[in-house]
């Protein structure tokens, strides 16, 4: 069973696109990946806000007269015990 030349053309350009268009092809990805981590939608979802919290614990706060634990990070009030900050989830140090 002989192929004929354009058989065999199409045969060395697929193994060809295989071998170095997919590796290609996933550099070119990751690239992307790592052009749109510079981007600010990862910026305002990787913890650190700008804008203050005014969510409905910072009201319950105030109004039970709870000593609150400010977010150095996004000012969100945090109760005594908690130890993440429930707006940002940055690590709530002792003496903050």
């Amino acid at each position: 069973m002989a192929i004929s030349t354009a058989e065999l053309a199409v045969r060395l350009l697929v193994y060809l696109f295989v071998l170095v268009g997919v590796p290609l092809w996933f550099v070119l990805m990751f690239r992307l990946m790592d052009y749109a981590a510079h981007d600010t939608l990862v910026e305002q979802f990787s913890g650190q806000r700008n804008g203050r919290d005014t969510g409905q614990l910072n009201a319950y706060f105030e109004q039970a007269a709870v000593d609150a634990t400010n977010c150095r990070i996004c000012g969100a009030a945090n109760g005594p015990d908690y130890t993440y900050c429930h707006n940002c989830q940055e690590r709530l140090s002792v003496g903050d």
